[in-house]
């Protein structure tokens, strides 16, 4: 099965939220450090949340030659820029600050 790939011009990758809440308002901050995104709020377009089979939000997707999908705030930005690959697994202008972990 082939996958769809995005219009020419429009961001790889497509986040879907539900509201603002801090955890959507998270997820958008999160999403917007690995480049462009285009948000879609599935209240507002339920149609492509349905064409891109969203089951929970936040959940981004990479839409073009990689696909991924990755499902939460984006907190952990170094594991989201390794799931989703090149370009994304280098972030703009050098290396993450180290990781502060919760323990």
């Amino acid at each position: 099965m082939a996958t769809a790939q995005p219009p020419a011009g429009s961001p790889a990758l497509r986040l879907f939220v539900l509201g603002h809440s801090e955890t959507m308002r998270r997820a958008i901050t999160n999403a917007r450090a690995l480049g462009r995104v285009e948000v879609v709020d599935v209240r507002d377009d339920p149609a492509a949340a349905e064409a891109a089979r969203i089951l929970a939000t936040p959940t981004l997707l990479r839409e073009d030659d990689r696909p991924a999908r990755i499902v939460g705030d984006l907190r952990d930005l170094e594991a989201v820029r390794a799931h989703l690959g090149p370009p994304y697994d280098n972030p703009p202008g050098g290396d993450d600050p180290p990781a502060h972990h919760d323990r």
